[in-house]
């Protein structure tokens, strides 16, 4: 868990998947627990670079995704989100959700709206840090929904979407005071879409190279 939270984002998921069975944990996730520690062992030289010659984006940026219905015990939705700054990832989370979404739409939005209050609090931080680059002025959350893009930033509160908690909309608020800017991005290179379900060895080469 300590790797995980401070210096490993690659094996997040994973965690937070075998963290749900503490309590009472089978021969199975004893065995998946050992495949982690393995992958620890053989990935040792693996880091996170900041501020390297080939940054290609140094601006406080965030990624967010949510994988619909994705715990398949309770049918909850887990989101993910990882936010990069001078280049390498300063925070990263992967969580099941609390409640049970009703739509994809309704999974996204609550993980944009927990995006939305990490980055708050990481511009917050860099403030008290005295950090006055132009770097942390807008923050821009990438995201591959375009429903949940549109119901962002479209004013119009819809009848299929009345059953969002009211609390998730003060991301307009943020949109239109220009604090945040929402993008779209492709699946393919999305970062969180990789903290939110298992990945076959290809994609999880890409996602580690990423970050």
């Amino acid at each position: 868990m300590y790797l995980a939270v401070y210096t490993r984002p690659d094996i997040v998921y994973a965690v937070s998947v075998l963290s749900r069975f503490l309590s009472n944990p089978s021969p199975q996730h004893l065995k998946a627990a050992d495949r982690i520690l393995q992958y620890l062992k053989g990935t040792k030289h693996l880091g996170i670079v900041y501020g390297g010659a080939n940054t290609p984006n140094s601006q406080l940026h965030g990624y967010c995704d949510a994988d619909y219905a994705g715990d398949k015990a309770e049918r909850k939705s887990v989101s993910g989100n990882t936010f990069f700054f001078a280049g390498g990832v300063i925070s990263h989370s992967s969580k099941r959700q609390t409640t049970v979404a009703l739509s994809t739409t309704e999974a996204e939005y609550y993980a944009l709206a927990k995006a939305v209050t990490e980055s708050l609090w990481l511009q917050m931080i860099l403030r008290e840090l005295l950090y006055k680059g132009p770097e942390i002025k807008q923050l821009r959350i990438y995201g591959d929904n375009q429903s949940l893009l549109n119901l962002a930033e479209n004013l119009e509160f819809h009848q299929r979407t009345k059953h969002i908690d009211v609390k998730h909309h003060f991301i307009r608020e943020h949109i239109e005071k220009g604090t945040i800017e929402l993008h779209y991005i492709p699946t393919t290179e999305i970062v969180a879409d990789r903290l939110t379900k298992p990945l076959t060895a290809k994609k999880y080469t890409k996602f580690v190279d990423l970050l």
